[in-house]
């Protein structure tokens, strides 16, 4: 995969979600509450994709048969870690009145796991 077709896509996956959260924002008043943490969400998610993306080059380049197996593992328990303490800080800092600030998180960790399934196999294949 080149460097100019994953951020092509990347951009077409955040432009999709952020138009997502932008008419489920329209349309369902309580999510309106946690408009900036939709934007920091899938800006966080946008730069763990884009590290991802160059650490699963370099991996996959790697002379070392376990470099990119590795990757994916600590990707993917570093990622779980990052969710609940950025949902954790978000609560105790914001003290939000309802809890849709979860389902927000979780469609777009979704959007952008799914994504980074993608584009790791892709890595994986070269």
């Amino acid at each position: 995969m080149t460097l100019q077709s994953f951020f092509i896509r990347l951009a077409a996956i955040t432009a999709g979600t952020a138009l997502l959260l932008t008419l489920l924002h329209g349309l369902l008043p309580p999510m309106q509450e946690h408009g900036i943490f939709s934007l920091v969400t899938v800006l966080l998610f946008t730069l763990v994709c884009m590290g991802l993306f160059f650490a699963g080059r370099s991996a996959a380049a790697s002379s070392s048969k376990v470099a990119f197996t590795n990757l994916v593992s600590a990707s993917v328990f570093g990622k779980m870690v990052l969710a609940v303490a950025v949902l954790f800080v978000y609560q105790q800092a914001t003290a939000p009145s309802n809890q849709w600030f979860v389902g927000i998180f979780i469609l777009v960790y979704v959007v952008y796991t799914v994504f980074e399934v993608w584009f790791m196999t892709r890595l994986a294949r070269t």
